[in-house]
């Protein structure tokens, strides 16, 4: 009994491990969207030069392995193109426009939100399952000697962390939004690992929606 219980306490922590702190929380699609974009512009709207990188290097490796050609605007724009006060519209369009792009890809991080929460202490010890038919409840002396020197966990406060995106695709021509999707990602680890997860979460729907292969 004892393996059995520890067998599916592993199965859970792996499970709560495996879970993706990023979800789609919601999406929009305009009846005009063709299928099967081939050549995207790629543009992280950030003034943070890091994420920028991140995600628009993430997302271009992403859809060209779905045979999409990519530009990403650090290709193209300077480094400190977003925060040089009001990056021009027009020169965004101009580099999409020189590289054929059929679409521009946007990614705005929109809002985040900071929680605390409270986490519940708890015994720490040996072990905490019941054996036999009563184990060490089957009296006082052993349910004692089972929990002396065990301790007890303190409860601490922590922040959790959510970040709100939204990644639109327009069209080059008449630069009407095509699709749109908001996420939210819950306590990301680092820029890289948050940049892969958000990418693969968007390729998914952007798949789903049928916009790439």
């Amino acid at each position: 009994m004892k393996k059995s219980i520890m067998i599916g306490l592993l199965s859970i922590i792996m499970l709560w491990g495996c879970s993706p702190t990023t979800q789609v929380t919601a999406s929009w699609k305009a009846d005009e969207a063709k299928t099967n974009y081939s050549n995207i512009f790629i543009a992280a709207l950030s003034e943070d030069l890091q994420i920028r990188q991140n995600l628009e290097n993430e997302f271009a490796s992403r859809l060209q392995n779905r045979a999409v050609v990519t530009t990403k605007s650090l290709d193209v724009l300077s480094p400190d193109f977003f925060d040089s006060g009001e990056p021009s519209k027009d020169q965004i369009l101009e580099a999409m426009q020189t590289n054929n792009s059929e679409a521009i890809l946007t990614i705005t991080l929109i809002d985040v939100e900071e929680e605390e929460r409270y986490v519940q202490g708890g015994p720490v010890g040996p072990g905490f399952a019941p054996m036999g038919r009563f184990g060490y409840y089957g009296n006082f002396g052993g349910y004692f000697n089972h929990w002396h020197g065990a301790g007890w966990n303190q409860g601490y406060y922590t922040t959790d962390k959510k970040y709100f995106m939204e990644t639109n695709l327009y069209d080059s021509e008449s630069l009407k939004l095509l699709w749109s999707a908001q996420s939210r990602t819950l306590n990301p680890d680092d820029i890289s690992g948050f940049a892969r997860e958000y990418v693969d979460a968007l390729k998914k729907e952007l798949r789903k929606e049928g916009l790439v292969n």
